[in-house]
């Protein structure tokens, strides 16, 4: 369990502010929506709330199952970041057996009975929808030790139904979608056009634990059909 906190965390001052103050908090088991405008501003926030880089006002801070507040290196071990841009972002030219095995190699090897490590998919990281290329980076991200939350950035980029990407994440941060079996704090930040919409869906029920992975629907049967 964590819950990590920024308290008017900023990044420099005034209008041209590279993240003006910011208070928010996520939580295991739920998925939090956090939003601004620009590429550059939401990587700064992603890698804010990450404990990642230095403030120039406010705090982040986490608190794990014990209420014990986190040092900042075990924030940033327990905090990781998905497809942040400049920061932790694949290439859509490389293939998907690269991204595999970049992300293993991060994960120590460690494959939980998904199969990745099978993966010789040539196909073009790019050529996944959005939701199965954030279904697949949400999963390995989850094999590395110590992670208990993720941060994931401006999924809207990649297009798509944001509905979509909003069932899985649900499903990830309670556990249904591997990690920790109580689940995973996720914030996602995204900008308020996003975040509109998303308010406006109907609720919706999780995928839950009889759903066919998305990481092996998505790459799995592609290989098979494809003979790579």
């Amino acid at each position: 369990m964590i819950r990590v906190t920024l308290s008017g965390a900023a990044v420099g001052t005034g209008a041209a502010a590279a993240l003006p103050r910011v208070s928010a908090g996520f939580a295991t088991g739920t998925v939090t929506l956090l939003a601004t405008e620009g590429g550059t501003r939401q990587t700064v926030l992603s890698l804010v709330a990450s404990g990642r880089m230095k403030l120039d006002a406010g705090s982040v801070s986490a608190v794990d199952e014990h209420g014990r507040t986190m040092s900042p290196a075990r924030l940033r071990r327990a905090v990781a970041l998905v497809d942040t841009p400049l920061v932790a972002e694949h290439s859509d030219e490389v293939s998907i057996a690269s991204v595999v095995k970049e992300e293993l190699a991060m994960a120590r090897g460690r494959s939980r009975g998904t199969r990745p490590a099978e993966i010789t998919n040539r196909r073009p990281f790019g050529s996944l929808s959005g939701e199965a290329r954030l279904a697949l980076l949400t999963e390995l991200v989850l094999l590395r030790p110590d992670v208990e939350a993720l941060v994931i950035t401006a999924p809207e980029r990649h297009g798509g139904e944001p509905a979509a990407w909003w069932r899985l994440l649900r499903d990830v941060a309670t556990g249904r979608r591997g990690g920790p079996a109580d689940g995973v704090a996720v914030l996602v930040v995204t900008d308020h056009a996003t975040v509109t919409h998303i308010e406006r869906l109907p609720e919706w029920e999780p995928l839950g634990v009889d759903a066919l992975p998305l990481f092996e629907f998505d790459v799995m049967t592609s290989l098979e059909s494809t003979g790579s």
